[in-house]
């Protein structure tokens, strides 16, 4: 895997290592503490269902784009990793297809794990891209600006901090 993309998945991996050993992620999960905000268990399982979303993407995306680049011999004009924290303006509405609907309530180890399953599946969907594929191919998201494959990673590793940095809060001003 190239050594940028396996960068990036260490520091997630770190950064749940972090949170899920804070005193919040180890309570209640599913207690709100605000009414209409998303618990502990619905903000980890809404960041699987981003990561899962981005790996199905990329099962069939990433192929067809690899292809498209190699057939026209396109290589990337630049090399850019660089993404900013695009959930650090103002609050964005989840599309519905990220938002939690919760018929089961998960452990917060079967979280984990399903976190880890979903990164180690897109990690094999990802590992055998050279540098070009990486740089060169980008998703058709226009929130965060038309992402390449290094940014896509990074966006999902923002926006975990994101939301658990925000939970954490939460908790903290409502205790």
């Amino acid at each position: 895997m190239y050594k940028e993309l396996e960068n990036i998945f260490d520091e997630l991996e770190t950064l749940r290592n972090d949170y899920f050993s804070t005193d919040t992620f180890n309570r209640d999960i599913y207690k709100r503490t605000v009414p209409d905000k998303w618990s502990v268990g619905e903000v980890i399982y809404h960041c699987y269902l981003l990561l899962k979303l981005t790996r199905q993407l990329s099962q069939v995306y990433v192929p067809l784009a690899g292809s498209y680049m190699k057939l026209l011999h396109q290589r990337p004009k630049y090399y850019d990793g660089r993404m900013e924290n695009i959930y650090a303006g103002k609050t964005m509405q989840a599309p519905a297809v990220l938002i939690p609907n919760m018929r089961k309530e998960y452990t917060k180890g079967e979280l984990r794990l399903m976190l880890e399953e979903e990164t180690d599946k897109l990690k094999k969907c990802l590992e055998g891209l050279n540098k070009d594929e990486l740089y060169w191919i980008r998703y058709p998201d226009p929130v965060p600006g038309y992402p390449n494959i290094i940014q896509t990673v990074k966006v999902a590793k923002i926006h975990e901090a994101h939301h658990y940095r925000i939970v954490l809060e939460r908790v903290g001003e409502y205790r």
